[in-house]
C-alpha cells in the first residue's frame, strides 16, 4: 500500500511500508547522479546494446561500457531538461535509527522524463545536451541507429496508431499547437515518456539501503515507485492538458507488462529494428559464429499509449489496485 501526503503533484512525500520517498522535479546538479544510475539500470538493455554495435553483452565491470551508457543517458536527461520537458525523481530518504529524526544522505531511487505535447528533442538541444559524446563513443553508425532508425521507426508507429484510432480532440483544445488544425489528435499532441527507470538497488539487484518491511518484496517496491511517478505525471498532464494521451516505448517485455499494469496498451504487437544486423539482445555476433545469419532477428520493443489520461486524476487514482491515496 502506498500512502501520499498532500497533493498528487510534485513535490510531495510518499511512503510504502517503512520506506519514505520525496517526489519532486530533478535539479541540474543531479544530472551526473542520474546518468550513472541510468547506465547501471540499462546495462543489459537490448536497445542500448544495438546503439553501441557491441559484439558481446555489456557489463558494469567494463568501465568503457558504463561510461558510454552514462554519456547516452546524461544526454537524454539533460536534453529533456533544457528542451521544455519535465524530469521527476523519487528520492529515498532513510531515517537513521536513534538519530532523533535526523536524515541520512538521500538517494535517487527512480526517474521519469516527460515531454509535453508539441515538445520533442530538437537538433540544437541534442547538441547542447551532449549527443556528440555518443558520437565519439559509438561513431556515426550508432548515432544513425539512435536518431534515424529507432526514432523514425517509433515515430512512424505512433503516427499510424493515432491515425487509425482517430482520437477526437478535446473540446477545450488546451495543449494542442496551432499545427494541428484537424479534428483528431496527432501523435505529436501526446505527452511522451522519454525515459523511466528505477535505480538498481531499488529493483532487487544489489544491496538495499535498509531492511525490507515485512511482506514487501523488491518487485512490490519497484512497482510502487513506477506507479507513484506515473500517477504524478498523469495528474500533471491532466491539470494542464486535459484529454491528452500519454505515449512511450518499452524496451523489454518486463517493462511492457509493468506499463500495461499502469494502464498502457500496445499500439502494435511488436516493433522491430536491426533485422539482419543484430540479435534480439541487440548484439551483433561475430560472422564466424555458428548460425550467424539465423541470429540476426532484430531487436523487439513495444510502442504504447495510455488513453486513460483523458479522464480525471481522481478516477486514475481509483483505478490503482490495492493502493490508497490520501
Amino acid at each position: 500500500m502506498v500512502t501520499f501526503s498532500g497533493s498528487l503533484l510534485a513535490p510531495f512525500s510518499a511512503t510504502k511500508g517503512a520506506e519514505c520517498f520525496i517526489i519532486r522535479e530533478a535539479q541540474r546538479d543531479e544530472l551526473k547522479t542520474i546518468g550513472w544510475a541510468a547506465a547501471e539500470a540499462f546495462i543489459h538493455d537490448a536497445i542500448a546494446h544495438y546503439f553501441s554495435g557491441t559484439t558481446k553483452p555489456m557489463s558494469v565491470m567494463n568501465k568503457a561500457d558504463l561510461r558510454a551508457l552514462y554519456d547516452l543517458y546524461y544526454f537524454v536527461v539533460k536534453a529533456c531538461m533544457i528542451g521544455g520537458g519535465r524530469v521527476v525523481v523519487a528520492v529515498h530518504v532513510p531515517t537513521i535509527e536513534g538519530s532523533s529524526g535526523s536524515k541520512a544522505a538521500t538517494t535517487i531511487a527512480a526517474v521519469v522524463c516527460w515531454y509535453p505535447p508539441r515538445k520533442r528533442i530538437s537538433a540544437l538541444n541534442a547538441i547542447r545536451g551532449g549527443i556528440l559524446r555518443c558520437l565519439r563513443n559509438w561513431g556515426l553508425k550508432g548515432l544513425k541507429r539512435m536518431s534515424e532508425e529507432y526514432s523514425d521507426t517509433t515515430h512512424g508507429v505512433f503516427e499510424q496508431a493515432f491515425s487509425s484510432k482517430a482520437i477526437e480532440k478535446p473540446s477545450s483544445g488546451v495543449g494542442i499547437g496551432r499545427q494541428n488544425k484537424g479534428t483528431v489528435l496527432l501523435e505529436s499532441d501526446s505527452w511522451y515518456v522519454q525515459l523511466v527507470f528505477s535505480s538498481k538497488q531499488y529493483e532487487g539487484r544489489g544491496g538495499y539501503p535498509s531492511s525490507m518491511p515485512s511482506g514487501l518484496s523488491f518487485d512490490d517496491l519497484y512497482l510502487g515507485l513506477m506507479s507513484i511517478l506515473m500517477r504524478e505525471g498523469f495528474a500533471y498532464a491532466h491539470s494542464f492538458t486535459p484529454g491528452i494521451p500519454v505515449t512511450l516505448d518499452a524496451t523489454s517485455s518486463r517493462a511492457r507488462d509493468r506499463y500495461m499494469h499502469l494502464g498502457f496498451e500496445l499500439m502494435e504487437p511488436q516493433t522491430l529494428i536491426g533485422v539482419g544486423k543484430a540479435s534480439s539482445r541487440g548484439i551483433a555476433p561475430l560472422k564466424n559464429n555458428p548460425g550467424y545469419g539465423n541470429e540476426l532477428t532484430g531487436v523487439p520493443y513495444w510502442c504504447m499509449v495510455n488513453l486513460a489520461c483523458t479522464v480525471g486524476a481522481s478516477e486514475l487514482v481509483a483505478r490503482e489496485r490495492g493502493e490508497h491515496c490520501s
